[in-house]
């Protein structure tokens, strides 16, 4: 088994995590059962959360930690209260 997945945090610059996930992922894991709580197919949820995190696992694998702000930067329509960047749907500047 990988030893950075178990690793106890021992900087303050460790990522947080929740059991043996990064944050994000197990966001992702309890949106997904809460979805099958909702529609009283806990099980489905649960499997769906586990498989949706795997995929999320491999898709920012060797990447940085903020992958998912960068993916939201450009392909949603919000500026995610950044200051000093511009907005990512001007893609191109008149000078």
């Amino acid at each position: 088994m990988n030893d950075a997945l178990l690793a106890i945090p021992r900087h303050l610059d460790d990522p947080p995590r929740f059991l043996f996930w990064d944050l994000d992922e197990a966001i992702l894991f309890m949106l997904a059962l809460v979805l099958g709580l909702m529609v009283d197919l806990v099980f489905l949820g649960g499997a769906t959360g586990v498989v949706l995190v795997i995929a999320y696992g491999k898709a920012k694998s060797g990447r940085h930690r903020a992958y998912a702000l960068h993916l939201m930067y450009w392909h949603l329509p919000v500026t995610l209260g950044f200051r000093r960047t511009p907005p990512s749907w001007i893609r191109e500047y008149v000078q």
